[in-house]
């Protein structure tokens, strides 16, 4: 009887410890906030701007990071596990949202950054392509046709002086609408 008794006191008492997290799933939390610390950190000055954080001393310990030079390495480690003791009373899903959203609208960019660059390559190898550029994006036919030759023409005199990016930059406009 007594030896049943201790065992359900033991159960009682491992149902105890593994309803508190782990040290170890703990130290992975951390370091996962960290993590998301760092790539609020590495953001551009604009990309930066753009997120709402929902302390201002989050925002604040971010910018400091931010100013610490890379060669103050031991500077930068404390002012990061400062950053990720910060983010514990912070709700790191919203943020980890916005830092999501960022990334998705900078490949959206670079994807028309770089349709806009080959359309460009192509159009001045075959300059008859314009129709098809102009059956898939909206744009000025007769100004898209002056640029072309403009490019072509400073392209074959080797005298480049802007026309090749007035025409990306019309091409990606296109695009980009």
């Amino acid at each position: 009887m007594n030896d049943k008794r201790s065992l359900q006191n033991d159960d009682l008492i491992d149902e105890e410890l593994y309803r508190e997290p782990s040290k170890s799933a703990k130290k992975r939390e951390m370091l996962a906030l960290q993590a998301l610390g760092q790539a609020l950190a590495a953001l551009s000055d604009k990309q930066f701007r753009k997120i709402e954080f929902p302390e201002d001393k989050l925002r604040e310990a971010l910018e400091a990071y931010r100013d610490i030079p890379d060669k103050k390495h031991e500077a930068r480690r404390r002012q990061m596990q400062f950053i990720g003791k910060v983010m514990r009373g912070v709700e790191s899903e919203g943020l980890q949202a916005q830092l999501d959203a960022l990334e998705h609208t900078d490949n959206a960019e670079k994807r028309k950054h770089h349709q806009a660059e080959q359309w460009r390559d192509r159009l001045l190898q075959e300059p008859k392509d314009a129709t098809a550029f102009l059956d898939a994006f909206q744009t000025d036919a007769q100004r898209l046709n002056q640029l072309i030759r403009a490019a072509r023409k400073a392209r074959e005199l080797n005298k480049d002086k802007g026309e090749a990016r007035s025409l990306y930059r019309v091409l990606y406009e296109a695009i980009a609408h």
